[in-house]
Order: structure tokens, then C-alpha cells, then sequence
């Protein structure tokens, strides 16, 4: 299987609730707001499913949203989207 293959389908709700999830995750270990961190993570996750690589979204998110945006925190966000994605009954596969 590519690794960077769309993950579609994937219903609205459960990429809303996931992203929710994560942002809250992050937020209570950063310290940072839950409104930045929620902002971060939509894009990151919404891109993880149409197959864009850590790579590809940290250096979209430092040209255009975010200069500086730390790549470990892309690919955490990342592999806890596919992760939790394909764990959960009608995950996408």
C-alpha cells in the first residue's frame, strides 16, 4: 500500500470529533491555546487524508500558515490521524 494513498472515505464527523480530540490532546501537554493548536491540526488532518506526506503539509503550513511549525508536531499529528482513523469501526479501508 503507498503510504501517502488517500484514506477517503472518511465521514465529516469523525474527522471533526478526531481533530477536536487531537487539538485538545496537544493543547493540555503544549500549554498552548486549544483555538491555535484546533486551527493546526484541521489542516494537518484534512491533508493526512487526501495524502499529503508530514513533509508536504510542514512546508505548506511554513510558506503559507505557520513559519516555523515544528515537523515532529506534523508528523504527530499525522500518524494519530491514520492511526485513530483506522482503529475506529468504518475507518476508511
Amino acid at each position: 500500500m503507498n503510504p501517502n494513498q488517500p484514506f477517503i472515505p472518511v465521514g465529516t464527523f469523525r474527522i471533526t470529533a478526531l481533530i477536536e480530540q487531537l487539538a485538545r490532546e496537544f493543547a493540555e501537554h503544549s500549554g498552548e491555546p486549544v483555538r491555535l493548536v484546533a486551527m493546526l491540526v484541521e489542516i494537518i488532518a484534512w491533508r493526512t487524508v487526501n495524502g499529503l506526506s508530514a513533509e508536504q503539509i510542514t512546508a505548506f503550513l511554513n510558506a503559507h500558515i505557520a513559519p516555523g511549525v515544528r515537523e515532529d508536531f506534523v508528523a504527530w499529528v499525522v500518524s494519530e490521524t491514520g492511526r485513530r482513523l483506522h482503529s475506529a469501526p468504518g475507518g476508511g479501508r
